[in-house]
């Protein structure tokens, strides 16, 4: 991919020689000067995770069917989880580690956090009801105090007007299990999807993913009031918990229903590669943590899943992984070329600091996946959401230290 804006570019260069990274030398005094250029160090929230900042924007990217020119709608977000888009045009923004909402009004982040929010140990995503103009709920998931092994997974309710969160319900409580982080999403027949983290495999003497007394490494399926469809696949089964869809999964950051049949798409990391993306399907095993299409992370193998019975298999895997996070089916038409094209955001390839993007995938009639394009990686930030407008363009959500709400609008 290359880089449009020549100014940008050339900031970019003496951005790099300034923090000790590898820029272009432009001739013998640029190459002597890169020579005797001091490295300093990256700030980084988490050591060897991001850090790098914000290039210069607004700036002109080019991909393969797109220019896109990148800006920034708002920074100074430290970490940001999750990305919501209000009908209004305002955002919010989830913070998993300062237990926030935080605002963003006209193009202006709110000082103050939301106010309203109920005490937890860790704050997840946040998603709109169905009918949010009708009676303006907001949903978000969050882990309950607990050991330090294991905390409940809440799923509550508010109503959210113009920076506060008012009848805060706390509509249902996991059993206790070991919660990194989750994802949400409503289906067409209304319905809610929360992913539930089972990255620590199976625990001796503790919760394990294929196991159904526990939501440990599952999605489960709620009504919007928190109570179980009576649908769901293990309702009535002895010794399941009725709210388990599917089961399975390690991590698992992205979920959204597709714009055309429904279905319920959702993307899962692998332990060291072997990211995917499945089609949840009622009752199906992921396999997690017995098969893997990557490998372990000392690097040593996993079984394929690939023909074993009773195993549901992936429709696209990404190896090396992408630390996929962030899902999202383009229906706008500020970018035509894209629609119907599926985007996740990568927080890290390859598990090289830095390398990271938006993944495009393109697929045909019959889902089949025809073309995968990786763009934005000059930004070298953790993609950690991405989301459409109303206005049919493209939000990101960085997760770093200087986390920002980035805007991509055509270039073309």
């Amino acid at each position: 991919m290359k880089i449009t804006n020549q100014s940008f570019a050339s900031v970019q260069i003496a951005a790099a020689l300034a923090i000790g990274l590898a820029a272009v030398p432009q001739n013998g005094d640029a190459q002597d000067a890169q020579k005797s250029a001091p490295t300093a160090q990256i700030p980084t929230g988490r050591q060897g995770r991001g850090g790098y900042p914000l290039p210069p924007l607004p700036a002109v990217f080019e991909t393969y069917q797109h220019k896109v020119r990148v800006s920034i709608v708002a920074r100074g977000l430290d970490r940001p989880w999750s990305l919501l888009m209000l009908p209004n045009d305002d955002m919010l923004v989830s913070m998993r580690f300062s237990n926030q909402i935080r605002l963003i009004r006209d193009g202006v982040l709110d000082p103050k956090p939301v106010s309203g929010l109920p005490e937890m140990r860790r704050l997840f995503d946040i998603v709109l009801h169905p009918q949010f103009a009708q009676n303006s709920w907001v949903y978000f998931d969050y882990s309950k105090a607990g050991t330090d092994a294991r905390t409940p997974l809440a799923l509550a309710r508010a109503v959210y007007q113009n920076g506060t969160l008012t009848n805060v319900q706390e509509l249902y409580v996991s059993d206790p299990t070991s919660q990194g982080a989750s994802r949400m999403a409503f289906a067409p027949d209304g319905t809610i999807y929360i992913t539930v983290s089972g990255a620590g495999g199976r625990i001796a003497n503790g919760p394990d993913p294929r196991k159904l007394d526990t939501v440990y490494g599952k999605v489960i399926r709620l009504r919007d009031d928190g109570s179980v469809p009576p649908d769901n696949p293990f309702v009535g089964k002895a010794g399941a918990r009725p709210e388990i869809y599917t089961l399975g999964h390690r991590d698992h950051f992205g979920i959204a229903p597709h714009p055309v049949t429904g279905q319920m798409f959702h993307v899962e990391l692998g332990p060291y590669g072997g990211d995917k993306v499945n089609i949840l399907k009622p009752g199906a095993d992921y396999g997690w943590p017995d098969y893997s299409y990557g490998r372990n992370n000392d690097s040593s193998p996993l079984p394929d899943p690939h023909n074993v019975a009773g195993i549901e298999q992936a429709l696209l895997v990404w190896l090396p992984g992408i630390t996929p996070s962030g899902l999202l089916f383009y229906t706008g038409d500020k970018f035509p070329a894209w629609k119907g094209n599926l985007m996740v955001g990568s927080v890290v390839t390859g598990r090289v600091n830095g390398s990271s993007g938006v993944e495009r995938v393109v697929f045909n009639d019959k889902m089949w996946e025809t073309r995968r394009e990786m763009f934005l990686g000059e930004l070298k930030q953790r993609i950690r959401d991405v989301r459409q407008g109303r206005d049919g363009l493209i939000y990101l959500l960085t997760e770093e230290v200087d986390g920002a709400v980035l805007k991509l609008e055509p270039a073309d």
